[in-house]
């Protein structure tokens, strides 16, 4: 009984990991971070220099990131994990129709992709480390040239 228990628990992380990524961020439902983010959540994203904390400072972090890309899809490749921690690939694709922190809008499409792990704890998520290929984005946005 423990062992189906804690399967359950285990796919009610992963639906929330991709709720999180595909209707919250994907779909710039921000009606359901109540329901997802826990209220002192933390993220860890390489664009930011120091952690993003709090519900309202994470969903405003993503907000702006998706601004910039009005057509934005989060599309969850893989979700898994064991206990607490979720991993999850995905991939966000979009059009850079307006300014992204700072940088005027290109109307260049990208495809950009990253792993995530979430901290879950009381069926939220608590912590978020990001791992994207930024560069890549910018090679895309055209700010960096193209290795050869």
């Amino acid at each position: 009984i423990c062992a189906r228990v804690q399967e359950i628990k285990q796919m009610s992380n992963t639906t929330l990991a991709k709720r999180f990524f595909e209707d919250m961020i994907g779909k710039a439902d921000w009606s359901v971070a109540d329901e997802i983010l826990s209220p002192g959540v933390v993220m860890h994203h390489p664009s930011s220099p120091a952690p993003v904390a709090g519900r309202a400072a994470v969903t405003g972090f993503l907000a702006a990131f998706r601004s910039g890309f009005p057509d934005m899809n989060m599309q969850v490749e893989n979700a898994f994990g064991d206990g607490e921690q979720i991993a999850v690939r995905w991939t966000m694709s979009g059009t850079q129709t307006a300014e992204l922190f700072g940088i005027p809008p290109s109307g260049k499409p990208v495809t950009v992709k990253g792993i995530s792990v979430l901290r879950v704890a009381g069926g939220v998520v608590v912590e978020d480390w990001v791992a994207e290929d930024s560069l890549g984005l910018m090679v895309q946005l055209g700010l960096v040239p193209a290795m050869a």
